[in-house]
């Protein structure tokens, strides 16, 4: 007589990681779930070295996603991105905590542009409308230098004029960007 080979032995059971515990509607909600991750470790490796460091992850993610970095392309390139995707995928806090870094980032980059917008709207506009727009400006910047602003303006609507290159318009933002930061 023949026993099938299972009966008898007990199973080991698998320990199965949260994100597969969740109730998804199909096979597919499971791959998209862990390729979402792995996503997330891909945009992580497109971030430049000192910014990988400053987001203090554990030792051996920064180790896997620098070296991630340093690949060109090839299996091993995927293999690391899978890799990757895999450990993070095994530390659920640790996927939170890394969305939330990537917010608060993405929010001061969000903010960083709109100040530069304001900046470019005020270099435009003193360029533009000249004195006008200069009075405006030194009540909001009291601390600005009056004589320097109208050098660096006349000498941007000079420029433009004769067609050359925004010189002195690049200097007038440079100065408003100081006078902030």
């Amino acid at each position: 007589m023949v026993r099938p080979r299972n009966v008898g032995r007990v199973q080991a059971k698998k320990e199965v990681p949260d994100w597969e515990q969740e109730e998804f509607e199909s096979r597919s909600d499971i791959k998209r779930a862990a390729q979402a991750v792995t996503d997330l470790g891909e945009q992580l490796s497109e971030m430049t070295e000192p910014q990988i460091k400053k987001l203090q992850l554990p030792t051996t993610l920064q180790d896997a996603l620098l070296l991630l970095k340093r690949m060109d392309k090839g299996p091993a390139l995927k293999r690391q991105k899978l890799y990757i995707g895999r450990y993070l995928r095994q530390d659920e806090p640790l996927i939170a905590e890394i969305k939330e870094k990537l917010a608060e980032i993405e929010a001061k980059k969000k903010q960083q542009n709109a100040h530069f917008h304001k900046l470019e709207k005020w270099r435009d506009r003193l360029i533009e409308e000249g004195d006008d727009a200069l009075h405006e400006f030194l009540n909001v910047y009291t601390q600005a230098d009056r004589q320097q602003l109208r050098q660096w303006i006349r000498n941007a609507k000079k420029e433009q004029s004769q067609s050359k290159p925004p010189k002195s318009a690049r200097e007038l933002f440079k100065y408003l960007k100081g006078l902030e930061w």
